[in-house]
């Protein structure tokens, strides 16, 4: 009570109802700043027990601000701890995020190098697949020589056999005329 006399500047200060209740009442605000609510007449005090009374309502509306302030300062300790928990799960997501990027990353470097090799290996093979065709060129083209050959040997053939049976024939008339002979 003494400390909010001396706030108020004196005791016998009138303090409109109003004004205590719409006033968001700091103790460490200063004398002016709560001055400037309060209108001082002293002549409207008729009695000590009246100034108490309006000390004690005042007391009482500074207490119910005040325990306004502390609700108010519960409800943004609350809301500071939520924002604190969601920037740890922000940076525990981020943190995730990343590695879940450097794993994708390490994918993609792993899949880089077997496309890297696959085409290596691609290239061997179509490597191996024209020399393939080549010897497959180069064995067909034997093939036609070898059945050209073949043909040119089956015609030499019938050529001697057709030979040899004339000579056969010239032989066995030969032997014919030497019967007769």
């Amino acid at each position: 009570m003494r400390q909010f006399r001396e706030l108020i500047g004196a005791p016998g200060m009138r303090i409109p109802d109003d004004a205590l209740r719409n006033l968001p009442f700091y103790p460490s605000m200063g004398a002016q700043a709560v001055k400037k609510y309060f209108t001082p007449k002293w002549e409207e005090f008729s009695s000590h027990r009246e100034l108490e009374d309006v000390l004690e309502a005042s007391l009482a509306s500074a207490i119910r601000a005040s325990a306004m302030q502390m609700k108010v300062l519960g409800e943004f300790r609350t809301r500071m701890q939520k924002q604190r928990k969601l920037v740890a799960q922000a940076s525990k997501a981020d943190k995730e995020h990343k590695q879940a990027l450097e794993g994708l990353q390490a994918a993609l470097d792993s899949a880089q190098t077997a496309y890297e090799q696959m085409e290596a290996d691609l290239k061997e093979s179509d490597s191996n697949l024209l020399n393939l065709t080549k010897q497959l060129d180069n064995a067909n083209a034997a093939q036609k020589v070898a059945a050209e050959a073949l043909e040119a040997a089956n015609k030499e053939k019938r050529r001697l056999l057709e030979e040899a049976k004339s000579r056969d024939e010239e032989i066995s008339g030969l032997k014919k005329r030497l019967r007769v002979i």
